[in-house]
């Protein structure tokens, strides 16, 4: 009998440590992460793909109207960029660089499929 008791607690034990081990893989923690890339606007780039030197005006013009920005790497990936609330300057900083190629510092997240980051730095490339 009490050796059935030790199975059974060495049971509970192993399948709470197999829930904490996949907790801790599926919940990804949001990360500060370096993005170097081109300053998107997402209504352009999701509607068209429009992106690029020929494109660098227009990107503006639709930043400077309130369209959303974001940032693709060279890799392609692509990040909606998010104003940091204590650091509200480097977004706007990155408003006046769309259609630039940058590198951005931040909180990186992901919420429903999404991926994002938290500007709290921006530098210009040369």
């Amino acid at each position: 009998m009490q050796k059935n008791f030790f199975k059974q607690i060495a049971g509970f034990a192993l399948l709470g440590i197999l829930f904490l081990s996949f907790e801790s893989f599926i919940s990804k923690k949001d990360e500060i992460k370096t993005i170097t890339g081109e300053i998107l606007d997402m209504k352009c780039y999701m509607s068209s793909g429009a992106r690029g030197d020929g494109h660098k005006d227009c990107a503006a013009s639709c930043v400077k109207r309130g369209a959303p920005m974001g940032i693709i790497t060279d890799e392609d990936k692509v990040y909606l960029l998010i104003e940091d609330g204590k650091k509200a300057e480097a977004y706007e900083d990155a408003k006046k660089h769309a259609g630039d190629k940058v590198t951005i510092t931040g909180t990186v997240t992901e919420k429903g499929g999404v991926q994002a980051i938290i500007v709290s730095e921006i530098k210009v490339k040369l």
